[in-house]
């Protein structure tokens, strides 16, 4: 608890230094000097996760190469959870230019990008395989255009792991488990709306308080991947495991236009074509780890069960006919189409 308080505090004081230092140079946050003949930039890689997070690997593995590249014209620092401030701020920081380049799920992206809610319909994929396809394809290539809209370059999709339900106070095996548990959820409204369809009481909490609403009782659940549970220590508040998979989880590798137009072509070119190699390794290696801390929470006594799927894939045709017209009834139907082939 103290460690986590202590983390706060300084990933609080990073964001007010930083702020007072632009306000010293009379700059505001978004703003760049210009960049010398022969001056390396430096871009700043922000993603939600801990240091012991799988994205902290593919980050740094992305900007060493990034540099070797651009023979040192280009490098990146990474900057884990809450350094750059919370997870929504992560993405619109790259609307302003604040941050340069980004890693995050899709649901902080569905306030931004109203059609990427497509992606996380409850139940839609069944496999990584599928999921994978899609997103590989002109549907994810697709949503990556739209970010343009809005200052963001697309660059490719990752994955974050299966987002799986865990409890402290009861098992879930069915949908009627969940009736009125508090459950911690990510901003996004079609994750809102699934778990009201089954009863639970949805409370959007920052990762980084999850812990302590734990604790104290502020909430009695949440839904994330394995390795969350174990990269945020959740392991030590949490008892129960329901193998929910409601969501593949998929995520984006994202530049600020800002930033990104400012590089030369070949810059440019670097960071878009080693994004695409790193992409099938920051999928396996999530797989990987998924698998790996699902032992690891096993072994910590957690009770790990399998769900009754078809009984909350069924439970979830609200959520599908609500946000059919939300998303656009062409592109959900696309989308819904190309999952089920």
């Amino acid at each position: 608890m103290k460690d986590l308080n202590r983390r706060k505090f300084i990933t609080r004081g990073l964001g007010i230094a930083a702020a007072a230092s632009a306000g010293a140079t009379g700059l505001s946050l978004g703003a760049r000097p210009a960049r010398a003949a022969g001056q390396p930039v430096v871009l700043k890689l922000a993603h939600p996760d801990t240091p012991i997070h799988p994205s902290q690997e593919i980050a740094t593995r992305f900007g060493k190469l990034v540099e070797e590249r651009t023979g040192g014209s280009v490098k990146i620092r990474v900057f884990a959870g809450g350094q750059l401030g919370s997870e929504v701020n992560i993405v619109s920081g790259l609307t302003t230019g604040i941050v340069d380049l980004a890693m995050h799920t899709t649901g902080f992206l569905e306030s931004f990008f109203p059609k990427i809610q497509a992606l996380d319909l409850p139940f839609l994929f069944h496999d990584s395989a599928t999921a994978e396809h899609l997103l590989d394809g002109p549907i994810g290539q697709e949503l990556l255009n739209d970010m343009q809209a809005k200052g963001i370059y697309g660059l490719a999709w990752g994955h974050y792991g299966w987002r799986v339900t865990e409890t402290n106070n009861r098992v879930v095996k069915v949908p009627q488990d969940l009736a009125g548990l508090k459950i911690r959820i990510q901003p996004g409204a079609v994750f809102a709306a699934m778990f009201k369809a089954v009863g639970a009481v949805p409370i959007v909490i920052d990762l980084a308080e999850l812990y302590i609403a734990l604790s104290q009782g502020t909430v009695n659940g949440y839904e994330l991947p394995f390795l969350a549970v174990v990269t945020t220590k959740l392991v030590e508040v949490t008892k129960y495991v329901g193998v929910t998979n409601h969501v593949y989880n998929g995520g984006a590798f994202m530049a600020s236009k800002l930033r990104f137009d400012t590089l030369t072509p070949k810059e440019q070119e670097v960071i878009r074509e080693t994004v695409k190699e790193i992409q099938p390794g920051w999928r396996k290696l999530v797989a990987e780890k998924s698998i790996e801390n699902r032992k690891i929470c096993e072994q910590r006594g957690l009770k790990v069960n399998e769900i009754d799927y078809p009984a909350f894939r069924k439970a979830m045709e609200p959520v599908y006919t609500e946000f059919r017209g939300k998303i656009g009834a062409e592109f959900a139907d696309k989308v819904i189409k190309a999952a089920s082939a």
